[in-house]
């Protein structure tokens, strides 16, 4: 088991020096660079950088759909799969992340 803890705080990507950074204290969490240069630093850094807010996001929508009376595996949802599909992806994630 991970008994790590990501840090607490608001993740920003800085182009400049493409790196992603604690807000506000500047904090360094990553560098974003490749070999090829054909990543798309950017896009992958944005979403690393959302990550602390996205696991926070996600851990109360986590628990209502898993507390609800709902019978999951008869919602269907707009991008395939049914909710009881996302419920456990979402399970997954946290505590992948966790």
């Amino acid at each position: 088991m991970n008994t790590s803890k990501p840090t607490r705080r608001t993740w920003k990507y800085e182009p400049a020096t493409k790196t992603i950074r604690t807000s506000p204290e500047n904090y360094w969490i990553a560098t974003m660079d490749s070999f090829e240069g054909s990543v798309d630093h950017a896009a992958n850094a944005r979403l690393i950088a959302a990550a602390p807010e996205l696991l926070a996001a996600l851990k109360p929508l986590f628990e209502f759909c898993r507390s609800s009376v709902l019978n999951t595996s008869d919602i269907k949802l707009d991008f395939g799969g049914t909710l009881h599909d996302a419920i456990v992806a979402a399970s997954y994630a946290i505590t992948k992340a966790a």
